[in-house]
């Protein structure tokens, strides 16, 4: 664990990620210096030290996966891996010397807001005690791992692994190995796996849309570009602009919608020829009601003659393998769950109490929100990065995280500017704007399927129903009239 300088700070971020990298800095700029960084992990990098599974990536291009204010003049690929990035983050923290402001190796448990003093009081897993005016929690939603829920799970012997928590140095060459999801993860994880394994068995329990990764490897000429003044702003921005058009193909009728389901449906004949394993890979729900996967290779690696795609569903576990409904039993030296986050319940396992010694558990017992996805009512000088309703199904999050960070840091600043101890939002405020939210999702092509975009009882809590240039708009600017101080 990193040693603690103070007790007490103006700001306090947990979450060494995008979000606590992002706001950081935006802290430096706007001259507040008096922060400090808590995270659990022993290093920088949040999903991206997280992540380390056999070929982790990001499923967008490299130049829209970095900061407006930091082009990356680095990338090796169009889509970067997992290692990269989180040397991209490395080194921009060492660039604004945050390495002294952090403290790793160590979790948040507990965090009170105490309305005598107008500042929050966090408990540490070492027993000790932080105090700060503001409270930025910089978890995002991907950051709780969720495990499958399957009978005798526990009862397995053979080697069962997460992938977003990875051991460093695992070898599975020669295995038997099975993959539960087959989303994002899993589609990056299989063909990586099934290069080594003896056997690869992909449990499947929906087909998804497939789209090609259109990758290519960065020379020399594109990195003298990058290093001119103004190319890495304007590759960004052309990026960003392109993927955002990428919400037009979510809406039914339109040329984009057509163009892009003709293009998954051509990828997945181009590369499947046996017509039974392409119709199992048939996806079966409307085209963007879940996260759209990119990939190359996924297709090959299940054509593979050691790979078997298994549709039957789950059962149960035994000691030695994976139970089928037709009563099969495949039998297994690894299994890796390939099955994503609790997007549900993204701070379990901290305790969050606001005025009056309300839960945040309380608060969200039907699924999270937040006004903006940045601020709840009745949590006065508090304020969540990448919360409920600010993913897109279609680009890259930080164009969520710039805009909230300024939401947040301009809240800071007013309290700071008027002498006051806090401010929250306003209920009506909140609850008008996530009424807006979910009546727009409510008719999109969200509320089509089951997907981790949703809560059991179906409401949508990790989109945001339009582009991301609209979400731009309406966070990066404080509507004072949404907001009470104390």
């Amino acid at each position: 664990m990193s040693a603690i300088p103070n007790k007490e700070y103006e700001v306090i971020i947990l979450g060494a990620g995008m979000s606590g990298l992002c706001m950081a800095i935006q802290l430096q700029r706007a001259g507040i210096q008096d922060f400090l960084i808590v995270e659990k992990s022993s290093g920088i990098g949040g999903t991206w030290w997280d992540n380390r599974y056999p070929g982790a990536q990001v499923d967008v291009p490299a130049p829209a996966y970095s900061f407006s204010f930091a082009p990356n003049a680095d990338w090796t690929h169009r889509f970067a891996d997992a290692p990269e990035i989180q040397r991209y983050q490395q080194r921009l923290a060492e660039q604004h010397g945050l390495p002294a402001r952090m403290c790793l190796g160590t979790a948040i448990t507990e965090a009170r807001f105490d309305e005598g003093s107008g500042r929050w009081q966090l408990s540490l897993d070492s027993g000790e005690t932080l105090s700060a005016r503001f409270f930025v929690c910089s978890t995002g939603q991907l950051n709780i791992a969720r495990w499958p829920d399957i009978p005798g799970l526990a009862d397995f012997r053979g080697q069962l692994l997460h992938s977003a928590r990875w051991p460093q140095g695992v070898d599975l060459t020669g295995q038997r190995v099975g993959v539960i999801g087959t989303g994002s993860t899993g589609a990056q994880l299989v063909p990586a796996l099934a290069k080594t394994a003896i056997s690869l068995k992909v449990f499947q329990r929906t087909p998804n849309w497939v789209l090609p990764r259109v990758d290519r490897r960065y020379g020399r000429l594109d990195r003298l570009l990058m290093g001119l003044p103004g190319y890495g702003r304007l590759t960004y921005k052309a990026w960003c602009w392109a993927l955002d058009q990428g919400r037009n193909g979510f809406e039914e009728g339109t040329l984009a919608r057509r163009a892009v389901v003709g293009a998954a449906r051509w990828h997945l004949r181009r590369q499947v020829a046996d017509p039974a394993l392409r119709e199992a890979l048939a996806p079966r729900y409307p085209l963007g009601c879940k996260r759209i996967i990119y990939s190359s290779d996924y297709y090959p690696a299940l054509c593979r003659p050691t790979s078997e795609l298994v549709t039957t569903g789950i059962t149960q576990m035994t000691a030695s393998g994976v139970v089928t409904a037709d009563g099969r039993e495949h039998e297994l030296d690894t299994l890796v769950c390939a099955t994503g986050y609790d997007t549900t319940q993204p701070l379990k396992g901290l305790s969050v109490a606001g005025q009056g010694g309300r839960l945040l558990a309380d608060a969200w017992a039907a699924g999270p929100r937040a006004y903006l996805g940045i601020s709840v009512p009745e949590f006065p000088n508090f304020f969540l990065m990448l919360g409920p309703n600010t993913l897109t199904g279609h680009t890259s999050a930080l164009l969520s995280l710039e805009p909230q960070v300024a939401h947040a840091v301009a809240c800071m600043q007013r309290v700071r500017g008027e002498g006051r101890q806090w401010i929250t939002v306003k209920a009506a405020a909140a609850q008008a704007q996530d009424a807006a939210v979910q009546q727009r999702l409510a008719t999109s092509v969200w509320s089509h399927c089951n997907s981790w975009y949703r809560t059991e009882g179906g409401r949508i809590v990790a989109i945001w129903p339009g582009f991301a240039r609209d979400y731009e708009r309406a966070a990066r600017r404080v509507d004072d009239s949404a907001y009470e101080l104390g």
